[in-house]
């Protein structure tokens, strides 16, 4: 099927070597404005509970606002997915980044006069994230039309590092803009928004997908998306593996935040635990393309899981030191190369129309078991230790590392994807299924 968008930069559809993604006009413009957003969230993102904590006082309320926002993310995730299918995709991440600014803005004005609760919080958290699940399946779905179809898993890698640094970087800039002062972290994300929407309006081309001869309902619409992960065998299996995986590195993490704090822990010695989990991903998105090179998905997937069940032990063991940092930073050196090899093959599965959908579809599944990774650190922790937490995690990890040993349909699948979009077949940049 052949794409209905193109982009500056993506590549000669009649054959001539694509444009490095360096010099990707399009790219360029996508990747920095989301670099300067991503900060911007992750500042946001601390600022949140922070906030909570002043009005309120109370670390409940806090963690119930948190939960909102998660809790809206993911019910939107689905029909979010579906209206980014219907409407012209770089327009619709204009829209949200410009929505997102307006009521950032608005927050900000509200803590400055001293006007704000955190009712008015909550729900501009809410806006915020439900942004985000419209904005996210747009970029996904756009990508293809920036890029050429060779260089997605690059570009993607690319889009994985991106993540990594605004997590290093956002929390610790966001703790510290508010103690500047608490409006200051959310006016510095309205900001970001702003220069993503300013970086995302110079990406030229024709984003508007493929519209069917008639118009079906946004129910109708989401059930499709949701009828075409679950043919494919590839995206089918990754959406039985991904929620354990999820589930477990974010419980991971909550718990070592949590366990090191109970053990007396300084916040600052915390915050540095975190930024050195972070640099794994960062190191492994710099690394991805040599991995992919190597291995394909169905062997990165094992071999992360595999090792990520024997270093989530070994961290288990080496908790309270904040030295548990090491082990889960190492598990994060194969999580880009695998996470960029699946999206790549799911832009190739999915028809150009839909990719929004299978976006959503995918992303909204593979993170919704996460949200009880919190609760089940928490109830462990409490009744048990932090090490019996990591130790159950680990459990989780291992039993989607047995899923992956033992079921042979992930090797099987990529492999009949990879020939449906063998190079020497396929268009460039078209879309496979």
């Amino acid at each position: 099927m052949r794409n209905t968008v193109e982009s500056e930069g993506a590549g000669d559809r009649t054959g001539a070597a694509p444009v490095p993604l360096r010099r990707n006009a399009g790219f360029r413009m996508l990747w920095i404005g989301q670099v300067v957003s991503d900060t911007g969230t992750n500042v946001a993102l601390i600022a949140y509970p922070l906030l909570i904590l002043a009005l309120t006082h109370s670390a409940a309320m806090a963690g119930i606002v948190g939960t909102v926002r998660l809790v809206a993310q993911i019910v939107l995730g689905l029909p979010g997915g579906a209206l980014s299918d219907r409407f012209d995709r770089r327009l619709v991440m204009i829209a949200c980044d410009s929505v997102r600014a307006a009521v950032l803005v608005l927050l900000a004005a509200l803590v400055l006069a001293h006007m704000v609760s955190w009712p008015v919080v909550m729900v501009v958290s809410v806006i915020d994230g439900g942004a985000n699940v419209l904005f996210d399946p747009s970029a996904n779905a756009a990508l293809p039309a920036i890029v050429h179809d060779s260089q997605l898993e690059q570009a993607y890698a690319a889009t994985e590092a991106r993540a990594y640094a605004a997590s290093l970087v956002g929390p610790a800039l966001g703790g510290l803009l508010f103690g500047l002062g608490s409006a200051v972290p959310f006016a510095g994300d309205a900001l970001s928004y702003l220069v993503s929407a300013g970086t995302v309006s110079r990406i030229r081309g024709r984003f508007r997908p493929g519209r069917p001869d008639e118009r079906k309902s946004l129910r109708h619409e989401v059930s499709e998306g949701l009828r075409l992960v679950w043919r494919s065998p590839l995206l089918r299996g990754a959406v039985l593996l991904a929620p354990l995986i999820n589930f477990a590195f974010n419980g991971v993490i909550f718990t070592i935040t949590v366990a090191l704090r109970q053990h007396g822990i300084a916040p600052g010695i915390i915050g540095l635990a975190q930024a050195g989990i972070a640099v794994g991903g960062l190191a492994g998105a710099v690394i991805a393309p040599r991995l992919q090179a190597r291995l394909p998905l169905w062997q990165l997937a094992i071999v992360m899981t595999v090792a990520a069940t024997a270093l989530f032990v070994v961290a288990a063991l080496v908790l309270p030191s904040p030295l548990v940092a090491v082990p889960v930073a190492i598990t994060l050196l194969l999580g880009p190369a695998a996470n960029a090899a699946l999206i790549s093959a799911m832009l190739r599965i999915a028809p150009e129309e839909m990719r929004g959908r299978v976006t959503s579809t995918m992303i909204t599944v593979a993170t919704g078991l996460a949200a009880l990774s919190p609760l089940t650190a928490g109830l462990l922790l409490q009744h048990v230790s932090g090490a019996w937490a990591i130790g159950a995690f680990a459990v989780a990890m291992g039993v989607a590392a047995i899923m992956c040993i033992a079921l042979p349909w992930l090797r099987d699948a990529e492999a009949a994807v990879s020939a449906a979009t063998d190079p020497v077949t396929a268009e460039p940049g078209g879309a496979s299924g």
